[in-house]
């Protein structure tokens, strides 16, 4: 089953861990609950190798600026992958104990990103920061779009010979 929520999504799966797989030893050892099924996908290319999926999970994760996966394991098998509320990205948090409830401006990664190129390179165009962080032109548009509406960014200028202005 998959369960999505505002800042993870989780995977549930009944049945724990094969026996023989402890804490220790979880993601660098791997027992395949049915060796014949798996020796099949494995030949018919459905899957790459036993023994890969954790640490890819943890490696894809920690590439993303996102924090590991965490997994629990009784009776149920369940991995959640955290991320940043959508809440967060598109209007921040407030820190209540300020009288003032003052806006705290928090960045993913791409935003986190796209400033550090515009920092290098107030002219960069947004086919280029597209180019560079290797997301699709669309991706990079709404993150900017975002930064302009938190009042991070600000584009003064004519479109092709602006420049980009961090506050």
């Amino acid at each position: 089953m998959v369960e999505i929520y505002d800042d993870r999504v989780s995977i549930v799966s009944p049945g724990g861990v094969p026996k023989g797989i402890t804490k220790e030893n979880f993601g660098k050892r791997s027992i395949a609950r049915n060796p014949i099924i798996a020796d099949l996908l494995r030949r018919a290319h459905y899957i790459e190798k036993a023994g890969t999926g954790i640490g890819r999970m943890r490696e894809l994760m920690e590439d993303a600026g996102l924090k590991e996966p965490e997994f629990q394991y009784d009776e149920f098998f369940e991995v959640s992958f955290l991320r940043a509320s959508y809440y967060d990205n598109n209007y921040g948090t407030y820190d209540l104990s300020k009288k003032d409830n003052e806006k705290i401006t928090k960045l993913n990664n791409t935003q986190t990103q796209i400033i550090n190129l515009i920092r290098d390179n107030p002219s960069i165009t947004q086919k280029e920061m597209s180019e560079i962080i290797g997301m699709a032109l669309p991706t990079i548009r709404k993150n900017v779009q975002i930064l302009k509406n938190k009042g991070i960014l600000i584009r003064e200028g004519a479109t092709k010979k602006g420049i980009w202005i961090i506050k």
